[in-house]
């Protein structure tokens, strides 16, 4: 018999709705629902608490609004709404690659 309760208490640390499982001979299958922001810590969870031999599938079902505080997350580039600072490194970027080219040289 598979045993899936060292699974359990992950996957409700990662706020999955798991689904009653299902065995086929040493196949175990367990459907459930899972934030899409979480699929990629259940990845990294699934080869410690299976021996490796887990598998996770998944498919979007649907939106849900956010619960709880509105996720933040910094920009990671410039902002071109302050359009000083914007200009400025744009045109660094694209004059640093282009010297010494286009048609007059």
């Amino acid at each position: 018999m598979i045993d899936i309760g060292p699974l359990v208490p992950g996957l409700l640390r990662l706020r999955a709705v798991p689904g009653t499982p299902v065995t086929v001979g040493g196949l175990c299958t367990l459907e459930g629902e899972i934030p899409a922001a979480r699929v990629h810590a259940l990845q990294h969870l699934l080869p410690g608490v299976t021996r490796g031999e887990g598998v996770v599938e998944t498919a979007f079902e649907r939106h849900r609004p956010v619960e709880g505080p509105v996720p933040h997350r910094t920009r990671t580039d410039r902002d071109p709404l302050n359009r000083k600072e914007y200009l400025l490194c744009t045109l660094r970027r694209v004059g640093a690659g282009g010297e010494g080219r286009g048609p007059s040289s």
